[in-house]
């Protein structure tokens, strides 16, 4: 299994430590991000770069900012200009661009001056810059805005859902949202109307369920719109892991598919659920329950992450640390 390593900062200094709490990269970086496809953002006094698991500089720290590593490329400032390097610090996109968003599906959206285009790998241009936005690709097809309205491009550029809707998002499980006189509904990648625009608020798809408003309250339906959980929460999150987070009045709790109330509907606030534990708010406390509700890591966190390979990064006492699965330090300050 690769090795999850986890920045502390040390007498103002940051460096790593594994998942027992022992120091793993030597704390000498004026800053320190988390690792992200093998690599992590270091800075030296005001310059940026990155490094890798043994703590050798990879990327050399000479970028104005940084960002972290996405389908193996990451980008870089120069100047108040942005381009992308690779894992081994070589520049393949020209810091160029006003604008870049990270790459998806191999592509990444690039602005020159007002307008938007796209770029491959490589740096080469793939779709001119001629939109007023453009969104990542998701599912083989883009948001992009043109003459004031938003449709969908393919990979070759082309116009493949007219741009007529004043509000939309991106794909996902082959369904997107759009708006059509203030309401909104869903459309195929034929552009053709699956659902239709009824709703006042609708998210995208997640495990088969989208959550929809209508008269103030939020439920969930199926890719045929279907209503599957009927609309009675004050808010709902997506599907993640089997479970939603919804709230009734100012109380939050999870849900299953069924609609079955796993979590009650009683805590302060929740977030989300990593390796079968759910950080919970009480009386403005965070501590983790399981997915039964029982509190497995009591409430007295001021902030809580998600844990990754066993270990939280938590706030206590406005001092950074990181807990185990029992709830005990494993580094502290």
């Amino acid at each position: 299994m690769e090795k999850v390593l986890y920045p502390i900062k040390l007498d103002g200094k940051y460096g790593y430590i594994d998942n027992t709490g022992k120091i793993s990269i030597e704390p000498n970086f004026d800053y320190a991000e988390e690792f992200s496809e093998g690599l992590a953002m270091v800075s030296i006094e005001e310059n940026f770069g990155f490094i890798n698991k043994e703590g050798d500089i990879v990327v050399k720290v000479e970028y104005d900012d940084a960002y972290d590593f996405k389908e193996g490329l990451a980008i870089v400032e120069v100047n108040g200009k942005y381009g992308c390097v690779d894992n081994t610090g070589k520049l393949l996109v020209k810091a160029e661009y006003d604008e870049i968003y990270d790459f998806s599906e191999g592509l990444a959206a690039v602005k020159l001056g007002y307008k938007w285009g796209y770029i491959d790998k490589e740096g080469k241009s793939v779709i001119e810059p001629k939109f007023l936005y453009a969104d990542d690709f998701k599912e083989e097809l883009a948001l992009v805005q043109l003459g004031g309205k938003l449709g969908y491009i393919d990979k070759l550029g082309k116009e493949v859902i007219e741009a007529k809707y004043d509000y939309a998002y991106g794909f996902s499980e082959g369904l997107a949202v759009v708006q059509v006189n203030n309401k909104y509904g869903y459309i195929n990648k034929s552009g053709d109307t699956v659902i239709a625009p009824k709703y006042r608020e609708a998210n995208s798809f997640s495990e088969g369920l989208a959550v929809v408003e209508g008269n103030g309250k939020y439920g969930f339906i199926n890719t045929k719109g279907e209503m599957i959980i009927s609309p009675k929460y004050d808010w709902a999150d997506n599907f993640s892991e089997g479970f939603a987070a919804v709230a009734i009045k100012d109380k939050y709790g999870f849900i299953d598919k069924s609609g079955a109330e796993i979590i009650p509907v009683k805590f302060d606030n929740v977030d989300s659920i990593s390796e079968d534990l759910i950080s919970v708010e009480v009386n403005a406390k965070w501590g983790y329950i399981n997915k039964s509700g029982k509190f497995i890591i009591e409430p007295i966190f001021d902030e809580v992450s998600k844990f990754v390979d066993g270990v939280a990064k938590v706030i206590f006492e406005n001092r950074t640390r990181y807990i185990n699965k029992s709830g005990d330090y494993i580094w502290k300050l």
